[in-house]
């Protein structure tokens, strides 16, 4: 629902295809910039909706085909391309280096996580292939979460300044974006790998009940040997 609802309000915009309904500043020098944009948004959107179906039990379980099917299009219409294209988009950007440095690091890590995700998948090892897509789900909503922190830090330390002069607004906008994307994208990693910490002990700690129940069960069994054995040779403890 959070994911539709952010979706809803962000995407129509770069639908017409008019870079001045671009939220996104764009640099005087790089005429590609908007086209690019606009193919990393909608790759983008790929990757979000795919990832809501990759992590919906329901459909795993009823309809493997759909999931796997789901999955290839996350990674090669999805992650791979919006990825590569928020790299280029990063190191052009106008917005500052606070704002660079984020988005470098954010589709770097992205792309890291989602190659490393399909590449244990083809080896299957289903365990480590888990983890690391959890690591790359994490980071696709961390877009999603920027959008939060943004909100926050206008209501807050950053509301809209006064002032109409452009370069007051281009350092507000570059204090904004800068200070909500770094957070967004670290809170979700961080958030991935409390959650997989934690999956592990769980599973460590049935692991260990389980080997105790079934001690437990087999120790009366073997004492019960024990005696029948010791009664039949006519040594049974007395």
């Amino acid at each position: 629902m959070v994911c539709a609802v952010f979706l809803v309000l962000s995407l129509p915009r770069y639908l017409t295809l008019d870079p001045r309904q671009s939220r996104v500043p764009q640099p005087g020098d790089f005429t590609l910039h908007y086209p690019l944009l606009v193919a990393h948004i909608l790759f983008g959107t790929v990757a979000i909706v795919t990832c809501c179906l990759q992590i919906w039990p329901w459909l795993r379980q009823a309809h493997p085909t759909v999931h796997r099917v789901s999955g290839r299009l996350y990674v090669f219409a999805g992650v791979l391309p919006a990825g590569a294209l928020g790299l280029v988009l990063a190191a052009t950007s106008p917005s500052g280096l606070t704002m660079r440095m984020s988005s470098l690091m954010l589709s770097s890590l992205w792309l890291i996580c989602t190659i490393a995700g399909y590449r244990t998948a083809r080896q299957r090892r289903w365990g480590d292939h888990r983890r690391w897509m959890v690591r790359s789900f994490a980071l696709t909503m961390a877009i999603v979460l920027s959008r939060v922190y943004l909100l926050l830090l206008m209501a807050t330390v950053l509301p809209v300044p006064a002032s109409d002069d452009p370069a007051v607004q281009d350092a507000w906008n570059d204090a904004l974006v800068g200070n909500a994307d770094w957070p967004a994208w670290i809170t979700t990693l961080l958030i991935a790998e409390w959650w997989l910490v934690e999956r592990g002990a769980g599973a460590k700690h049935k692991a260990r009940a389980a080997r105790r129940k079934a001690a437990a069960a087999a120790s009366p069994r073997d004492n019960d040997q024990t005696r029948t054995s010791a009664e039949e040779r006519g040594t049974a403890p007395s």
